[in-house]
């Protein structure tokens, strides 16, 4: 059910925060893919124990500099070339 909510446009902030700390990570990756995503909770995200939540994060159009910043050291190399090519073409918010 809760990946079902996670799925709705018009989904609030408030209940996206709460999503943002859900155990499932579909859950955390359909949040992750919010344009609405505010900068505090892509930076919780950007930092999630799931590589598919960051990579999700990395490819948000609404990523910020801050966050993107983050990315560029993760561990896993596909997330850093990511992150690194979107500050490189200053694709960010």
């Amino acid at each position: 059910m809760r990946v079902w909510v996670a799925h709705n446009k018009s989904i609030p902030v408030e209940i996206m925060e709460i999503l943002a700390d859900d155990a499932d990570e579909r859950v955390r990756f359909n949040v992750a893919t919010k344009n609405r995503l505010p900068e505090h909770l892509q930076l919780k995200l950007a930092k999630d124990s799931d590589s598919s939540v960051r990579q999700r994060i990395v490819h948000n159009k609404k990523a910020t500099l801050q966050v993107l910043s983050i990315l560029i050291n993760d561990e896993d190399e596909d997330i850093r070339t990511l992150a690194k090519n979107r500050i490189d073409e200053g694709r960010y918010k």
